[in-house]
């Protein structure tokens, strides 16, 4: 058990050495967009109005007249400090605002992530069961249907149905957990049913496929023959080896669905990472953009590694290392 665990940090170490050049590069070139601007960037951010006084001011205090490799060192070394700087409007913690922020995020992302696997595989492993049936031929062209409407359609459309026509959910706006649980549910409802409508059946074709697949080895066919139980059979010898294809797809939708946040965020004001950096970008707040850059490869680094550890955990006969 000791050699395992030492095993598994080794992996991790590894995989977080191979992320830090990534790391270094995408947070690099953040700081270099700053210079690769028409003329200076204080007065992209002030306007065309702002005086040379206030243009050299907030020149200083941002470092953007220094070269680029002095402003990012710079940037690195308050970093590993914990110092992300300030908003330069709100003046708020930067550091602050991403917490808030990914914490809003993280929620939207991580329930659909929950409702498109209880629906996806449930219904998968029903339909591999009994292939060629009629729910089997229905649900293959119903998820072909639901993979082709592109995200900001379905927010379109199910904001329409839900918020407008019915007005069961909100259109807009947000409630804390913290402060109203049974009102967050209520917000978070819509969010989270635009971002399942894809991933749900994106995780019911590949989970669909890989347990036909599995269907089909030798040792399922011997369980059969014995006469265990379908759902026996589908629970105890079916699911494990077909879970880590199923794993690889989570990573992915987890990818794809903090990118889908942008969209459901911005639809319906909610006050999540992609929310906020929308009105970074229209803001021109370079601090704001270049933390949320940086929060985004580490996100993205993470679940990379978790992916990787989980085959390990479900099939011992995967190297960690």
């Amino acid at each position: 058990m000791r050699i395992a665990n030492l095993s598994y940090l080794k992996a991790v170490g590894v995989r977080l050495l191979a992320g830090i050049p990534v790391f270094l590069l995408v947070t690099f070139s953040a700081t270099a967009l700053s210079s690769l601007m028409p003329g200076s960037a204080a007065q992209l951010i002030l306007g065309e109005n702002a005086t040379q006084a206030q243009i050299d001011a907030l020149n200083s205090r941002y470092g953007y007249d220094l070269p680029v490799w002095e402003r990012y060192l710079g940037w690195l070394g308050r970093l590993l400090q914990g110092d992300l700087g300030q908003t330069m409007f709100s003046q708020q913690s930067v550091a602050k605002l991403l917490v808030d922020r990914a914490a809003v995020t993280f929620e939207i992302a991580l329930l659909a992530m929950f409702v498109s696997l209880l629906i996806g595989v449930p219904l998968a492993m029903y339909t591999a069961s009994r292939p060629g049936g009629i729910v089997d031929t229905v649900l293959r062209a119903v998820s072909s249907v639901m993979l082709s409407i592109p995200t900001f359609v379905i927010v379109v459309l199910l904001g329409f149905v839900f918020a407008i026509v019915l007005r069961w959910l909100p259109a807009t706006g947000w409630v804390t957990f913290g402060d109203d649980p049974i009102g967050n549910l209520y917000y978070v409802a819509l969010p989270v049913m635009c971002l399942s409508v894809h991933q749900a059946a994106y995780f019911y074709r590949v989970s669909r496929s890989e347990f036909v697949a599995v269907l089909q080895e030798d040792y399922v066919l011997v369980a059969r023959a014995k006469g265990l139980p379908t759902r026996y059979i589908l629970m105890r010898h079916v699911l494990r080896p077909a879970s880590p294809q199923v794993l690889t797809v989570m990573g992915l939708s987890m990818t794809y669905l903090l990118g889908g946040s942008f969209i459901v965020e911005s639809y319906f004001a909610v006050p999540g990472i992609g929310w906020t950096v929308l009105n970074a970008v229209s803001s021109h707040d370079l601090p704001v953009m270049q933390a949320i850059l940086s929060l985004t490869v580490v996100i993205f680094v993470v679940i990379f590694i978790l992916v990787d550890l989980g085959y390990a955990l479900i099939d011992p006969r995967v190297d960690v290392s």
